[in-house]
């Protein structure tokens, strides 16, 4: 099985080389790295430059349009059998390559790895899934739903079969602030069947900034998450075929509960968010009306057993 590994690459020419390296030092004759600069403006392309005569490197060189229209760039040329994201300031474990090749043989349609994210004060936490074989997709929405730890929020622990994503033309959705690897996992798994999930360490996940988007203001932040959690609740109420009602209730009701729950802790650092945002929150939780931008037939989210489409998967 042939793989393609596509980096984005941004402005990092001070992590770069780390990068390609953990990635070159392990890639198979037959891989493939495609890197896509999407637009730099210090020394990244002179970095990646230096990789230009190794066979198996696709160098791609476009003006500034996000990482979203860089790794759908990449897909475009990929011709590997199995896809993989890496960001431009992570790296790979050592000998993970290696590692992760027999779990391709066996060719699913995905395979979720775990990863460790690493902190400027040298601590590290890891983030992990069970070695678990998945003969159907709804058996894997079936298993989300009741334990939500299957690390399917980004695209950068995962190898995707290529075969589904050209079939089905799934892209990074651009022009969102956020949340576009969620969008793109949620319609992949939309067209999934087999599904392995492996503790096998895939990076290292650098929180590098001191800031993170907490600091930011992000104007319609609460109408974004809501989005987020809407697209997701479609997707695994859908899919998931053994759950019951009460089940599938507990997990619209936890997943809404949270995405309230981090809209508010932004409120302290982005006070310009909570004059934006509370007035929605208070409206949803009291149950008075949903946000009048959103279509009436998302509402379904917010109170499940009221609706017509949610009562259908319930």
């Amino acid at each position: 099985m042939k793989l393609s590994i596509i980096v984005p690459a941004y402005n990092c020419s001070d992590y770069l080389e780390e990068c390609l390296d953990s990635i070159l030092g392990q890639l198979m004759e037959d891989g493939e790295l495609i890197i896509v600069d999407d637009g730099s403006d210090d020394d990244t392309v002179q970095m990646i430059m230096r990789y230009k005569n190794d066979s198996r490197v696709k160098i791609l060189l476009r003006s500034h349009e996000g990482v979203s229209g860089a790794r759908n760039a990449g897909i475009d040329v990929a011709e590997g059998d199995y896809i993989g994201f890496v960001d431009c300031d992570d790296y790979l474990e050592k000998d993970f390559l290696k590692k992760a090749k027999e779990l391709m043989n066996e060719e699913p349609d995905l395979i979720i790895f775990g990863f460790e994210r690493c902190f400027l004060n040298g601590d590290s936490r890891l983030s992990t899934v069970e070695d678990h074989f998945y003969p159907d997709i709804s058996s894997f929405a079936d298993e989300y739903i009741r334990k939500r730890i299957m690390l399917i929020y980004s695209a950068c622990n995962k190898f995707y079969n290529k075969k589904i994503i050209d079939k089905y033309h799934i892209r990074f959705e651009t022009g969102l602030k956020f949340g576009e690897d969620r969008i793109f996992n949620y319609a992949y798994l939309m067209r999934a069947q087999t599904i392995v999930t492996s503790k096998l360490i895939m990076f290292k996940y650098m929180q590098r900034a001191s800031e993170s988007m907490s600091t930011w203001y992000v104007p319609d932040y609460f109408k974004l998450a809501y989005h987020l959690h809407e697209e997701k609740m479609k997707c695994f109420l859908t899919l998931s075929k053994g759950t019951n009602r009460t089940e599938r209730e507990d997990f619209v009701n936890y997943n809404l509960r949270n995405v309230i729950i981090y809209v508010i802790n932004r409120f302290e650092d982005n006070p310009e968010e909570m004059k934006e945002n509370l007035p929605l929150i208070l409206e949803m939780v009291y149950g008075k009306s949903i946000l009048q931008e959103v279509p009436p037939e998302s509402s379904w989210v917010h109170k499940p057993c009221d609706n017509e489409i949610v009562s259908k998967l319930l």
